[in-house]
């Protein structure tokens, strides 16, 4: 029976590859994760030169030294030779160009300007030349450039050059000195009438009134962008907001996105942009942590809200300020907010909240994101809460973390067992719910499994820090896991009281399960800090991961897991792990099957078989055994010729095609 079992695992391998490559061609390639970034080194750079599809997101360090470290592979290039890579690449669609504050030979902590020679750093040559291939690029749509001074008419003239570039989309400048010679480079940029730019951000790079000036004077004609980003930068005056004022009332503007967290917003230049907010385009507002000293202060939040009221802002992140009771009562009267984010507000009072959420539910709100994580919320406005979110048909995204029933008005273990129960009858159906750093206990896991059960669209579920749930409790989330309507792809446990017990269940339960992705189970210990999860546990994630007791369990273990979770208790998992990033999950299976059944002391009794299979299987065995290896691989990518030189001994008539021909007589 095993040996049928194990030709149809073959057949069915052959047939999940073709299919997995048109799927593949469909998919969308997610830029931003770290999956897909590429540094550049000596293998990423003939890959390069091959016009490889699988780099998509390349980072390259400015750095240069004589060893074959990836940090400093930029100085090995001659970009005037070889340019074509970038040049003339199709593929590659993000691009980070950033520098390493710890290069040898230079005093850590000194900033690069861009542009500067010296021991360790490239030429101006290099950089006009690598920049050049840059600009004749028709496929990067985004262009990161971090943790460097642009502060003179070289590093000004570099940015320059992007004026009328064919396809980026996205530009960043962040973690250095943006000054106005940079500012009215990209000004000009913007205002090249084959501007295609969507997306700009100064993160954190200092930026003051001259630049800000410069900025504007751009922008002032520009009818491209959707999204500005002037995070972190503490430096603007009144002047500075009063120029970015009259961009947002510009006829030409066309900003959707304002991102200003952490620019020391005070009542002025608060009512300046709240003034002009009800005739600009903006949607989405970002205005988090200002709530230092200094900053705005409760009134001044009030009246900007009440500013909001007269806006068609959409999403709104107001996390980490000094919003008192009276600006929460405020804000819960605009009614278009869709996404909101009121994490870390202190200042707002159980009551408060309690008749916030009165509010939002007698308006029928139909927010799709809340984040109330870290505030007072207190079990006194559970109630309301859950009354709120029982009546929220609209809500996709629930964030409640850090609200410990341990601190003054925290949300206790009675009371999370309280929501929980008022939502068992609800209709609430998320794709992220985060809870954690709270209190949940044993109760509360078990109430809150059939409500998460239910829910047909949940995709994350934070757990992480909820100490007063045992191993018995968590073992309740395996009915979950093996819930039919389950298609979570981040469940995240952290620093819990899961023990080997719980992790035997969760394996079991995962089995056939091909959703999850990312299981964070970092630092699960008890109050001695020792470790819960031992080799008994691991060992169940490495069946879980790859079960070897046969050719078609092998076939049909989990390939989907792939969150890096474990230290170094069994190297195979970590190995496992890394493997099942690969998209190709027919070759992730080929890989496990050769690496288990075919290589080591065990490969010839595996052999046998393969030799005792239907001749006309041997044709797809020995395509399937002589695929090619891929270039860019995560994790171990083992041949199979030494599988096929095996089977080539044994059965060499297989391999002679003289053997096949008719003879003669025929």
């Amino acid at each position: 029976m095993e040996d049928s079992n194990n030709q149809d695992a073959m057949m069915e391998i052959n047939n999940d590859n073709n299919t997995n490559e048109i799927e593949e061609e469909e998919e969308d390639d997610d830029d931003d994760t770290e999956d897909c970034r590429y540094d550049l080194d000596k293998n990423t750079f003939e890959e390069l030169k091959k016009n490889n599809p699988a780099i998509t997101n390349l980072r390259i360090w400015l750095n240069c030294d004589d060893t074959e470290h990836v940090t400093y592979f930029f100085n090995k290039i001659d970009w005037k030779v070889d340019g074509d890579c970038i040049a003339k690449n199709t593929h590659i669609k993000r691009l980070r160009i950033s520098y390493q504050g710890s290069c040898l030979g230079r005093p850590f902590g000194q900033p690069y300007i861009l542009g500067e020679e010296g021991h360790n750093l490239p030429t101006r040559q290099q950089l006009q030349d690598f920049f050049s291939c840059i600009y004749q690029s028709h496929s990067i749509k985004d262009i990161d450039i971090s943790n460097m001074d642009i502060s003179d008419d070289f590093g000004g003239g570099l940015i320059e050059g992007l004026q009328g570039h064919p396809s980026l989309e996205r530009l960043e400048i962040s973690g250095g000195r943006a000054e106005s010679i940079v500012c009215e480079a990209i000004g000009k940029v913007l205002k090249h009438p084959q501007s295609k730019l969507k997306d700009l951000r100064f993160d954190y790079c200092k930026l003051d009134d001259n630049g800000l000036v410069a900025l504007c004077d751009g922008l002032v004609g520009n009818s491209t962008l959707k999204r500005l980003c002037l995070d972190g930068n503490r430096d603007m005056t009144s002047v500075g907001w009063q120029a970015l004022s009259t961009v947002l009332q510009s006829p030409n503007c066309q900003i959707v996105y304002l991102q200003l967290k952490s620019t020391c917003l005070n009542d002025e230049r608060a009512n300046i942009l709240g003034s002009v907010l009800h005739g600009s385009p903006v949607k989405a507002l970002d205005v988090s942590y200002n709530g230092s000293i200094n900053s705005i202060s409760r009134e001044g939040w009030q009246t900007f809200i009440n500013h909001l009221s007269q806006t068609a802002i959409k999403n709104l992140d107001l996390s980490n300020n000094k919003i008192n009771d009276a600006g929460l009562a405020a804000l819960a009267s605009i009614g278009t907010i869709k996404s909101l984010e009121l994490s870390s507000n202190d200042l707002i009072t159980s009551d408060g909240w309690r008749s916030f959420f009165n509010t939002l539910q007698m308006n029928r709100t139909q927010l799709v994101k809340l984040d109330i994580s870290g505030n007072n919320i207190g079990n006194g406005s559970v109630a309301a809460l859950g009354s709120l979110l029982g009546s929220m048909s609209s809500l996709k995204t629930l964030e409640m973390t850090g609200t410990l029933g341990d601190v003054p008005n925290g949300i206790t273990p009675h009371g999370w067992v309280s929501l929980f129960t008022t939502l068992q009858d609800s209709n609430l159906d998320l794709i992220e719910l985060n809870l954690g750093s709270n209190s949940i206990d044993d109760q509360g896991i078990q109430l809150l499994v059939p409500l998460v059960s239910r829910m047909i669209s949940l995709k994350r579920l934070g757990l992480n820090c909820n100490q007063r749930a045992t191993p018995t409790g968590w073992r309740a989330l395996s009915a979950f896991l093996q819930s039919p309507n389950f298609v979570l792809e981040e469940l995240e446990l952290a620093s819990n009281k899961i023990n080997d017990d719980t992790m035997v269940t969760f394996a079991n339960a995962l089995t056939h399960n091909e959703t999850l992705k990312f299981l964070d189970l970092f630092e699960c210990h008890d109050e001695n800090g020792d470790d819960l999860i031992t080799n008994r546990g691991w060992e169940a994630v490495s069946s879980l991961l790859c079960n070897k007791t046969s050719i078609m369990n092998t076939y049909t273990s989990n390939h989907t897991l792939q969150e890096d979770f474990v230290d170094d208790y069994i190297e195979n998992v970590d190995s496992y792990l890394d493997l099942n990033k690969n998209k190709d999950k027919a070759e992730v299976a080929r890989q496990k099957i050769l690496q288990t059944h075919f290589s080591g002391s065990g490969a010839t009794s595996k052999m046998q078989e393969l030799l005792a299979m239907e001749l006309e299987m041997m044709p797809t065995v020995i395509a399937w055994i002589g695929r090619p290896t891929h270039a860019i691989w995560s994790g171990e990518n083992v041949s199979g010729l030494s599988t096929m030189f095996n089977l080539m001994q044994r059965v060499p008539d297989l391999f002679d095609s003289s053997s096949q021909k008719p003879s003669a007589a025929n």
